[in-house]
């Protein structure tokens, strides 16, 4: 079957339901303006996905490890490992205890269905499948998805993708918590106040509890995140719920005026001091009598305002955690551009710069900090250096890899060595 041609004359989900009805075993290329995508059917079922940018293998273990799954420490010993050996991330994480192997499928599939979500945003690109008598991919922890399930979370995403891209304008926005008198409270999603997308209000489910505001799990999880200074992008990386999930949940957060867009602070304007109004006098001894009492009802409360190591310190160290997953994935994502590069052109780019925009995004090449990583090139290798949230260099997040400088200029050959995040 010849199938190709650009998403402007047959679209996504045609060519889905096409391969699912038909029942066809190949690979998907879809090519767009900022990356490639394949995607592998076997008897027209999802078996693989996997993106340029955003490679499955590359981001499943930052994936666990942002869902609390694995650590740092062991994600950092697995990458180790498969370097020596060239194994799979998966079968490592499994066969050395790091994860169950439920666990893994799981982790696999939600980057599967991931990768094919970013594409129903696609209005634009070019496809080709190819027919295959058999394919290769990991049985083992891989459980084959129907293209018709796929279609119809897609059929979702394209309808709603409009009203939330009013309010989530850029993934370059930032946004910060709104202070609220009520009481949030986390309930199942079914019990949450519900936005009405067409009319893009919040229902009145509150009248049960006038006291409390129902959120989800999910949106309290990005609601965490919002901090002022991570942009829509740092917590859609830091998130561990996928793309569309976590942007709709900051379009409910901010249609409920429960955060809102951090503007340019000099545009601010200065509130003028009001007139003084004449204050009744109060005996000096009453005043200090009463800030003792006040001072010592502060420290005993359970609810210290002042207690700045508690939670106020772990949200912060939780956010921190976050920023430094995303920036591990990043660096990851460079070192596999890299390789493409060098595999293209038969050379090492000579700066980070030549990765984009045909190899990597061009926001990739910044942590979340929006400082620029530091790229050296070495014989037969090169480095790429992250740094902390102070610009300095981050001793866990340095990547080296080794290089065949004799390598030609080919498309086919598969990189040699592997890639390692020295702790």
């Amino acid at each position: 079957m010849a199938l190709e041609g650009t998403l402007r004359d047959f679209s996504l989900a045609d060519i889905f339901q096409l391969i699912g009805l038909q029942r066809k075993t190949g690979v998907l290329t879809l090519r767009g303006k900022d990356d490639t995508v394949s995607v592998t059917f076997l008897d027209g079922k999802v078996v693989s996905a996997d993106s340029l940018n955003r490679r499955l293998e590359n981001r499943l273990g930052t994936v666990l490890m942002k869902s609390g799954a694995i650590s740092n420490d062991q994600l950092t010993r697995a990458l180790e490992i498969q370097k020596e050996t060239l194994q799979r991330l998966g079968f490592i994480l499994t066969h050395y205890g790091f994860i169950s192997q439920d666990n893994l499928r799981q982790a696999i599939q939600v980057q599967i269905l991931q990768i094919i979500y970013r594409l129903f945003r696609w209005k634009d690109g070019d496809y080709q499948f190819s027919q295959e008598t058999t394919i290769e991919y990991d049985r083992d922890h891989v459980v084959p998805i129907t293209a018709e399930s796929i279609l119809m979370e897609g059929a979702r995403m394209i309808d709603e993708w409009p009203i939330i891209e009013k309010r989530i304008r850029s993934y370059d926005m930032t946004f910060r918590k709104k202070p609220i008198s009520q009481e949030i409270m986390v309930v199942q999603s079914e019990d949450a106040d519900e936005i009405d997308f067409e009319e893009s209000r919040t229902r009145t489910r509150r009248s049960a509890v006038l006291d409390k505001i129902k959120i989800s799990e999910e949106e309290k999880s990005v609601y965490d995140l919002v901090n002022g200074r991570l942009t829509v992008g740092d917590i859609v990386e830091s998130s561990r719920y996928g793309e569309f999930d976590t942007n709709k949940a900051l379009y409910e957060l901010l249609t409920r005026d429960l955060i809102e867009e951090v503007r340019d602070v000099t545009a601010e304007k200065t509130v003028e001091p009001e007139e003084e109004a004449e204050v009744p006098s109060v005996p000096l001894p009453l005043v200090l009598v009463l800030s003792v009492i006040a001072v010592v009802s502060i420290a005993t409360s359970h609810r210290n305002p002042l207690d700045l190591t508690s939670a106020t310190a772990r949200r912060a160290s939780s956010i921190s955690e976050a920023q430094k997953a995303v920036s591990f994935q990043r660096i990851q994502t460079i070192g596999t551009a890299v390789e493409a590069y060098h595999l293209t052109n038969g050379r090492l780019p000579n700066a980070l710069e030549d990765l984009a925009p045909h190899f990597i995004a061009p926001n990739v090449l910044k942590d979340p900090w929006g400082n620029n990583y530091k790229y050296l090139e070495r014989p037969g290798k090169y480095l790429v250096i992250g740094f902390t949230s102070e610009g300095r260099p981050d001793t866990d997040l340095f990547l080296s890899h080794s290089v065949d400088v004799s390598l030609p200029t080919t498309s086919s050959r598969q990189p040699t060595g592997g890639i390692t995040l020295v702790p």
